[in-house]
């Protein structure tokens, strides 16, 4: 089994990217399951149902699941290619274990970590980190200051993946430790105009943009919003003991619509499926999902191997 942990703060869209991470899982189950299928335990399904039915509903999730204490868990299978022909190779599938805590409580746990149960620290042993970044917040004020959120979810972050390399550095059980961070700006429908020109982002719909655009995207987030935290990554870098990929980033958001008064989630039809969805960026989560196999099956069979 392979574990990844997603780190976020209250209000930053925790719920909301587990339910879409959900969604999308199902989407790319039907559509492509030529190359990729998936499972989930009954838990899992169990928690994460009441959040996508609200979401198809076009409504925010009202219900937080409780995935630190009972991570979700999902079988991700892709089909193994055969003489490199797509779609004629068998299926190769792999345990991955996703827990989500907020930045608040894993950088309290930094004075404590002698003292933490197993499952708390199962998760900070994740070595795939996934930290969310609330768009709205990426603003100044009139002297230029960041906002007071963000410099707090900056310092929490900060102390929060310190804690995280730690562990990871100190786990050798596969030889060389590896952490790989991932970043999702949520709320990025509501990205201040200001802000997307100081990450370099062009007009227009995502899946629009050129595809060099994204390559300084990821440091320019960290060096302009979350200095501690780009801080915390060029430290890692120094550790002889723990390898560190530089952060690689995705978007989220919700197409939304005034309706009687009323702010909802425009729908889309899954025809001809015979169901909805939410209209979100569904290429970032595809993408993002394709990442976190990618590195499930890597890690998998590297154990396997050592």
């Amino acid at each position: 089994m392979v574990s990844a942990l997603v780190l976020g703060s209250p209000g930053s869209g925790l719920t909301t990217f587990l339910g879409l991470l959900y969604t999308a899982q199902l989407r790319r189950g039907t559509e492509l399951e030529d190359g990729f299928r998936f499972s989930a335990e009954r838990e899992t399904v169990r928690q994460l149902e009441p959040i996508y039915g609200e979401l198809v509903a076009g409504r925010f999730p009202e219900e937080d699941a409780d995935w630190e204490s009972s991570p979700l868990s999902f079988l991700l299978g892709r089909r193994k290619r055969n003489g490199g022909r797509p779609g004629a190779g068998r299926f190769d599938s792999v345990q991955l274990q996703i827990g989500g805590m907020t930045t608040e409580s894993v950088s309290e746990l930094a004075d404590h970590d002698a003292v933490l149960e197993s499952t708390t620290r199962r998760l900070l042993r994740s070595p795939i980190v996934i930290a969310l970044l609330d768009a709205t917040r990426l603003r100044r004020g009139g002297d230029n200051t960041p906002d007071p959120w963000l410099v707090r979810y900056d310092d929490r972050l900060a102390r929060s993946l310190e804690l995280i390399a730690k562990f990871v550095g100190a786990n050798q059980t596969r030889g060389r430790a590896e952490l790989h961070p991932l970043f999702v700006i949520t709320k990025f429908d509501r990205c201040p105009t200001v802000a997307r020109a100081e990450l370099g982002l062009p007009p227009g719909d995502l899946q629009a943009w050129p595809s060099e655009i994204r390559g300084g995207v990821a440091q320019r987030a960290l060096g302009n919003y979350l200095p501690n935290t780009a801080l915390v990554f060029d430290r890692a870098k120094q550790l002889r003991a723990l390898d560190i990929d530089p952060p690689a980033l995705f978007f989220s958001g919700l197409r939304m619509e005034d309706r009687n008064g009323e702010s909802r989630i425009v729908r889309r039809s899954r025809f001809p499926v015979g169901s909805w969805e939410p209209e979100y960026p569904f290429q970032e989560y595809s993408s993002l999902i394709a990442t976190l196999t990618g590195l499930a099956h890597r890690f998998r069979d590297e154990g396997e191997a050592s």
